[in-house]
């Protein structure tokens, strides 16, 4: 149900009012409008024409299965130094949050990030729902046919709470294409990386690729399912986010 009605306050109201989904699905619209109104009304039309471009195409690159954001699927000949300020202009609105590939986790992790090599998500998990047009039944009701989206969600409601328990700078880590790790964060001098999952799978294999890489890590996973210890990594269920990496220090 949060993964349709997000956290926006207008949205949330809203439920809380009626329950009536459709309203908050309006509510939702209304925002999308809002902003895009927006990006015409602070920028130059250039300006506003990329940001609009960039803005609707981030749906579809959260859908990949390699999320690394790639400025040619927007426009054939584009060039990332045009369209970087354009990124910045959304970052600095709160309107997306920028996740950085690292070459290697080590201290400080921002003197390893690959600048040019980054994933993009939305402020808001139910305006992703919102702006893919996806009812509350394809999300809350397990569609087979949601499975490519599934991951896109749940890896951006994982940016979302790592942002709003104050982890303003986020990462991820990838091993010559093997690999991935899709967060990895810096917390009272240690570097924690979380593999997030969307459903019940346990499976490991970037985290034990990462592990073996770099010994004496602590490991966390992220799925629907409870509080458990597997071997040397620990779960953390998808709506408890918010104590990592509290519970693993």
């Amino acid at each position: 149900m949060y993964f349709y009605i997000g956290g926006m306050p207008g949205a949330i109201k809203q439920y809380t009012l009626d329950g009536d989904l459709n309203s908050v699905r309006k509510i939702q619209d209304d925002l999308l409008h809002g902003y895009e109104k927006d990006f015409s009304k602070h920028a130059e039309a250039n300006t506003a024409m990329k940001l609009t471009k960039i803005w609707r195409a981030m749906p579809i690159q959260l859908s990949k299965e390699n999320k690394k954001f790639k400025f040619a699927e927007i426009e054939k000949n584009a060039r990332a130094r045009e369209y970087n300020e354009i990124i910045t202009w959304l970052e600095d609105s709160g309107l997306v949050y920028k996740s950085y590939s690292i070459q290697k986790p080590h201290l400080p992790l921002d003197g390893y990030k690959q600048e040019n090599i980054f994933k993009l998500f939305l402020l808001d998990v139910g305006l992703l729902g919102a702006m893919l047009k996806l009812s509350s039944k394809t999300i809350t009701g397990g569609n087979i046919l949601f499975r490519d989206y599934n991951g896109a969600f749940t890896e951006n409601y994982t940016a979302q709470e790592l942002k709003a328990t104050g982890h303003n700078n986020i990462y991820y880590w990838t091993s010559q294409n093997s690999a991935e790790v899709d967060f990895v964060i810096a917390s009272q001098e240690q570097i924690y990386p979380l593999e997030v999952k969307s459903g019940t799978s346990l499976q490991n294999k970037s985290l034990k690729v990462y592990g073996q890489k770099y010994p004496n890590s602590v490991l966390s996973r992220a799925t629907i399912k409870n509080f458990k210890h597997d071997g040397n990594i620990r779960n953390f269920p998808l709506y408890a986010i918010l104590l990592f990496p509290r519970l693993s220090q």
